[in-house]
């Protein structure tokens, strides 16, 4: 079970991988699953983890993360258009320029965009979950066809 957001799976997904969001998580979703091994995948293993950790506290017993996460598995791209890691990536050099701009113009208190930047960044890679990436992968145009808007 991939629990990364729709447009993160619509991306790229390990074949046959049912996608459960771990921020959708509900006990019934698993139920069926129950009496079942149940493997947890996402990108860099932190949300599995705490989706088997809260499966685990529901009852479960047969529930485990793959030891290989999505980040080092190789992706064959199943969508066209951007991908959530490329508006990421986008997003942070646009803020960034948009900091250079407002230095350049002499601007205060432009340096809050990078110091932001910084703290968020530090901040995920502690947690291993990045929100505003997460964030991106929700946006309207990244919801996957049959997916509420």
């Amino acid at each position: 079970i991939d629990v990364r957001e729709p447009q993160e799976y619509e991306d790229s997904h390990i074949p046959g991988a049912l996608n459960f969001p771990s921020t959708k998580f509900s006990r019934e979703q698993f139920a069926q699953f129950e009496t079942k091994n149940i493997y947890l995948v996402c990108e860099s293993g932190g949300r599995a983890k705490q989706i088997g950790k809260k499966l685990l506290e529901s009852g479960f017993e047969q529930v485990a993360v793959l030891e290989q996460q999505m980040e080092s598995i190789p992706r064959i791209r199943t969508t066209k258009g951007w991908t959530v890691d490329r508006q990421f990536r986008m997003t942070l050099g646009v803020l960034l320029a948009i900091f250079l701009i407002l230095y350049f113009l002499n601007i205060p208190y432009a340096f809050i965009i990078p110091l932001i930047l910084c703290t968020g960044l530090i901040f995920t890679s502690i947690i291993d979950r990045c929100y505003m990436r997460m964030g991106i992968a929700m946006l309207p145009w990244n919801r996957g066809k049959g997916m509420p808007k």
